[in-house]
């Protein structure tokens, strides 16, 4: 949408500038992972993903790719609906319905590195591992 934050930005070049908040993919009739692996990048850090798809197996792999890429709190939960079937006189749950709607998968992207307040550019990178010369500078000297 328009507002007084991105003006009249076309959507492409907000995913060059990794510029989306949210990416939410419901998929009936494709894969859904070819689609996260390529709007990851475009998504900001600290942003929500959420992934529906009927096959649990494509869900699963998407769970592998975001928790690759680091993610915080994700969730696969299978959504079930079951519709009531009313006529008058009873009230039962309909025998003709589906078993299952599906899977639903949260998660919330999580940054590589030390990041300023809106910026994409980390501040200091951390790849995770320590450098030896911080190690051994912070470690006190050890004498016998």
């Amino acid at each position: 949408g328009i507002n007084a934050e991105y003006g009249n930005t076309p959507p492409l070049q907000r995913m060059k500038r990794n510029d989306f908040d949210q990416l939410a993919c419901i998929s009936a009739n494709y894969d859904p992972l070819p689609v996260l692996d390529l709007l990851w990048n475009c998504l900001r850090c600290s942003g929500t993903v959420v992934i529906q798809s009927e096959f649990l197996a494509a869900i699963i792999a998407c769970a592998n790719f975001v928790n690759n890429k680091g993610c915080s709190e994700m969730s696969v939960v299978d959504q079930w609906f079951r519709e009531i079937q009313v006529l008058p006189g009873r009230t039962h749950p309909d025998m003709r319905m589906q078993t299952g709607g599906g899977f639903i998968l949260t998660c919330t992207k999580l940054a590589e590195g030390v990041y300023e307040h809106k910026s994409n550019v980390p501040v200091a990178p951390d790849n995770g591992k320590p450098d030896l010369e911080e190690i051994s500078a912070a470690a006190p000297a050890v004498t016998n």
